[in-house]
């Protein structure tokens, strides 16, 4: 199955204007023709002590990564999430996310995420979606399928994604995606067999 990029439109707060635009831009990296292919391609660094994140950067948005944390007494499994970075228009705090679950497409099925964390970031608020824990091989084998992962946030009777998601739409490259899961999980497999 190949998904060939999102569809949909970008709503921009007009009030915010065009230095909030710019700003933005600069500090995120939103631009898909700043960055080389090169830049998509997954990595793996070791977040804490007992942590691994596999990630790569968002297509559409380059700071909206999507990532698989492996932890050290679970190295056969990840809990795949992603990052929602977003500047709402007025009225808006984090009670706007916390404990909502959000309508999403991705891989062409519809899933209802929870919000694992919400909080301001900038100019806007960065809002964190659990996409769930799964065996590493299944997953990287469901993931591989495509070229490209795309994700669109549909307005559901609990979260309008439309009116807080200023850009509802994102998408990943797969390169080097199996490569850096089986790195991870080797990496995993000495923090569990470290001593200290």
């Amino acid at each position: 199955m190949k998904i060939s990029g999102v569809s949909g439109t970008v709503k921009r707060n007009k009030s915010k204007g065009l230095v909030a635009s710019l700003l933005f831009s600069l500090m995120l990296g939103y631009s898909s023709v700043a960055f080389s292919e090169d830049e998509y391609i997954w990595t793996v660094e070791k977040y804490d002590p007992t942590t691994l994140m596999v990630s790569t950067p968002g297509i559409t948005m380059h700071g909206d990564k999507l990532r698989i944390r492996i932890m050290k007494d679970g190295c056969d499994y990840g809990q795949l999430w992603t990052s929602v970075y977003t500047m709402p228009g007025e009225g808006v705090d984090e009670s706007t996310f916390v404990g909502k679950k959000v309508a999403v497409e991705f891989m062409g099925q519809k899933l209802s995420l929870p919000v694992i964390h919400a909080g301001k970031f900038i100019v806007g608020y960065l809002v964190m979606l659990d996409m769930g824990v799964y065996n590493l091989n299944r997953l990287t084998g469901i993931l591989s399928s495509t070229d490209e992962l795309s994700i669109n946030y549909l307005d559901s009777n609990q979260f309008k994604a439309k009116e807080y998601f200023d850009i509802p739409f994102n998408s990943w490259s797969t390169n080097g995606l199996k490569v850096a899961v089986d790195n991870a999980v080797s990496q995993c497999r000495e923090l569990s067999t470290a001593i200290g």
